[in-house]
């Protein structure tokens, strides 16, 4: 079991080193908001809190700074108050770096299974999916 975390361990630390060296458009903390927040636009800090078992405050954090960089948008109802639980969507500016940070990581991935056989691909993924559906514990 250690080697399989291991070898995780070593995909994520790979692609960090990666995003670093070739000053990729977003860190891996970014990406993860961004596309988490594409993909349920009119989220909150909380529902991404609660998605990634993250502290409310750290989220907020992070969600405030990818605002500054105009990469998402929260929901300004009129009021020019300041508060919590604000609607989020990515802009037109983060969805293009997600997109460009993205294929930056999947043609590292493509290149790693470059030569592996169609039925190594297939039970490579069959495997990967059936780790990412186990429940924690």
């Amino acid at each position: 079991m250690g080697n399989v975390y291991d070898q995780i361990d070593a995909i994520y630390r790979r692609a960090v080193a990666r995003s670093r060296r070739i000053n990729a458009p977003l860190t891996q903390v970014e990406q993860s908001l961004l596309a988490f927040i594409g993909s349920n636009p009119g989220c909150r800090a909380t529902d991404i809190a609660s998605a990634f078992s993250l502290n409310r405050s750290t989220v907020s954090r992070q969600v405030h700074a990818l605002a500054e960089l105009g990469l998402v948008m929260e929901d300004d109802d009129g009021d020019n108050q300041p508060r919590r639980g604000r609607a989020l969507s990515v802009t037109d500016e983060g969805a293009d770096r997600l997109r460009r940070s993205l294929a930056i990581h999947r043609e590292a991935v493509r290149h790693r299974l470059d030569g592996w056989s169609e039925s190594e691909l297939t039970e490579f993924a069959a495997a990967l999916e059936r780790f990412n559906a186990a429940e924690d514990a």
